[in-house]
């Protein structure tokens, strides 16, 4: 098999997140075909080279990655910095308030290890399926939990978003890799 080198430039918040960006566009694009695209989603992020732009202009550093990256490795530096959020308060809250009435159930839960499992409006019934299950699983151990459920009513109590700045913005990154092909 043989490799190509490849360059992606791609706008993310941090270097990771651009190279997985990268990766899932080309595999959108190209497919993967078990790792002989021939593009970057079949390198390995291997190494952030972006210091060494305070002694190489970005062509001279794309020379020098084309030049030292290894098969199915890719090395990317950041061109642009991202500028970040600096506002105190960085959500917004939107209070959905209850009109009405509210209705609940009594249930019960069986829970292993945090997750929920089975559960059941009936104490009795609880115990009897939760009691089949461990005879299926015996290395299970179930613990039942009551608790109350909104039958009717608005569930949704509050949203919660993101708020961004005014002059917050992605960075800008280039990746240059050897990829198999």
């Amino acid at each position: 098999m043989g490799a190509v080198i490849v360059q992606e430039k791609i706008s993310a918040a941090n270097i990771q997140w651009a190279f997985k960006k990268a990766c899932a566009y080309a595999e959108e694009e190209y497919g993967h075909q078990q790792g002989y695209s021939g593009e970057i989603n079949s390198c390995e992020f291997v190494k952030d080279v972006t210091h060494l732009l305070k002694t190489m202009k970005p062509n001279q550093l794309i020379d020098y990655i084309e030049k030292n990256v290894s098969k199915r490795e890719a090395w990317g530096f950041c061109l642009t910095p991202p500028k970040v959020n600096t506002n105190k308060v960085k959500s917004k809250v939107t209070v959905n308030p209850q009109k009405g009435t509210r209705k609940w159930e009594t249930i019960y839960v069986a829970y292993h290890r945090g997750d929920q499992i089975l559960s059941d409006s009936s104490q009795t019934n609880c115990i009897k399926k939760a009691r089949a299950y461990v005879e299926k699983n015996p290395n299970t151990r179930l613990t039942i939990q009551i608790e109350k459920r909104l039958v009717s009513g608005n569930q949704n109590c509050a949203t919660i978003e993101y708020k961004s700045s005014t002059n917050e913005s992605d960075g800008v990154y280039i990746f240059v890799g050897l990829a198999a092909c």
